[in-house]
């Protein structure tokens, strides 16, 4: 199979298995890889982990066999959720370099016919400008050979102990509160439950055994995903549910009426209990609430608009030393409490049980408490090839018009009543429209003015 480029995306190398991406694509990646490191380092150690998807022992096994040959040594941590992975990697090097890297194996959200290859820095967080100079090396370079270095397998039971007994550390006891979870048939299958116990919640889950072909409902955990989820919260008596993507980078939350809580919400109400004088700042993807400009400011945070994407939030956190991150996709970090700066879904929903327990307040208490307006988020197919030529056109087009425009990720445009975002996707061929308006009619408006906009833009670039 030959590789094509559109498979190097902005955060990782991702396609649908079989077609797109094989063993052999990813071994050459590895590879090149391997390549990449040596410009750096003169040999070393990686860690290398994967999700729960069919294919992910074989890419899994296929790249740490391309690094080797690198002169790279491999060790494989196996099917551990993603935070998991980049806690060990950040872990072991602490106190000296045990990692030079890591590597981990998923698609995250996408279907389970995709798979994908991330890179990760020896502090855990994943790879920006690398993964450019990774993809020109693959195309580019004739890739260099090294003597072989080992390959070994850890143990993945010993990993994830590690790692709950260091979450333990970060959580107080949860003796009393009552969770629903939906790790959704993905790798937080092997973790989230036996977290929540270990600290004294008491738990009812379902999908709760690994499965790759996701066969109860998509690796994405979006509230259409959750209805199983939802009907179980109807039929219990729960503090509140919370359900995982694929990897378990990313977590949804359900409140005890069994109405799902927006992810500004969700970190508005943890915002309370981890900003401090000496670190206020609250960052959001471009694509969040306006409810962040009034609430945060109201609990002493200094809201910074962010461009979307796990591995640029942790350049902001660095950059701006924040207390904690959010996107609306339900990625959540929170350094200040977990001390590494890559999302942690399991400790942050930990932490919202913590702070829901000490309460007299319910999540769905704490959640009427702030507005909502009402929101939407479109998806137009849009090929790889002109995507990113449609989003300067429009750049072009809207300050052409002397509208405020914010171009960090996409065309922000704010507008009297509302704002509308158009962003190309990283990981898929389509331009998503994000519209929140102060009311219903003024929301239809702005949708309906905005997309013929786009539709006149992509007519621009098809043949």
């Amino acid at each position: 199979m030959k590789a094509t480029e559109d498979i190097f995306r902005a955060y990782d190398i991702r396609g649908v298995y079989g077609e797109e991406l094989d063993a052999e694509i990813g071994e050459r990646v590895g590879l090149a890889f391997g390549n990449f490191l040596r410009k750096q380092y003169n040999g070393g150690k990686i860690s290398i982990g994967c999700d729960a998807r069919v294919s992910s022992p074989e890419l899994q096994m296929a790249v740490s066999k391309g690094v080797s040959r690198a002169g790279f040594d491999v060790d494989i941590i196996g099917m551990v959720p993603i935070p998991v992975a980049n806690y060990f990697t950040w872990k072991s090097n602490l106190n000296s370099e045990e990692y030079v890297a890591g590597v981990y194996i998923t698609a995250s959200h996408n279907p389970a016919e995709y798979n994908g290859i991330r890179f990760r820095h020896p502090d855990g967080t994943g790879f920006t400008e690398g993964n450019v100079e990774i993809k020109r090396i693959f195309f580019e370079e004739k890739l260099i050979e090294y003597d072989n270095g080992t390959i070994s397998d850890l143990s993945s039971e010993e990993v994830l102990e590690d790692y709950m007994r260091f979450v333990s550390t970060k959580v107080g006891n949860l003796t009393g509160i009552k969770v629903a979870l939906d790790p959704g048939n993905g790798v937080g299958c092997v973790v989230v439950d036996k977290i929540f116990e270990r600290l004294g919640a008491e738990t009812f889950s379902i999908n709760n055994t690994p499965d790759g072909t996701f066969p109860n409902r998509p690796s994405e955990p979006a509230p259409k995903n959750l209805g199983d989820l939802i009907e179980v919260m109807n039929n219990g008596k729960f503090d509140f549910a919370v359900a995982f993507d694929g990897d378990a980078d990313r977590c949804v939350f359900i409140d005890e009426k069994s109405n799902p809580v927006s992810a500004e919400k969700i970190g508005i109400i943890v915002s309370k209990s981890l900003i401090t004088p000496d670190s206020n700042k609250v960052l959001a993807g471009v694509p969040c609430s306006m409810i962040l400009e009034k609430e945060i400011p109201k609990i002493g945070g200094e809201l910074i608009w962010i461009r979307v994407g796990d591995v640029f939030v942790c350049e902001e956190l660095k950059k701006h030393n924040a207390a904690i991150a959010m996107e609306i996709s339900a990625h959540f970090f929170a350094p200040g409490l977990t001390e590494f700066i890559f999302d942690d879904p399991i400790i942050f929903s930990l932490k919202l049980a913590e702070f829901i327990n000490n309460s007299s307040k319910t999540l769905g208490d704490f959640s009427n408490e702030i507005p909502s307006y009402p929101y939407e988020e479109l998806k137009f197919k849009c090929p790889d090839s002109i995507k990113f030529n449609v989003n300067e056109d429009l750049e072009k087009t809207f300050t052409d018009m002397g509208y405020k425009v914010e171009t960090i990720d996409g065309v922000k445009i704010w507008l009297e009543g509302g704002w509308v975002l158009l962003r190309p996707s990283n990981t898929q061929p389509v331009i998503r429209m994000f519209v929140e308006a102060t009311d219903s009619n003024r929301l239809m408006e702005i949708k309906s003015e905005f997309k013929n906009y786009f539709d006149k833009s992509v007519e621009k670039f098809i043949d």
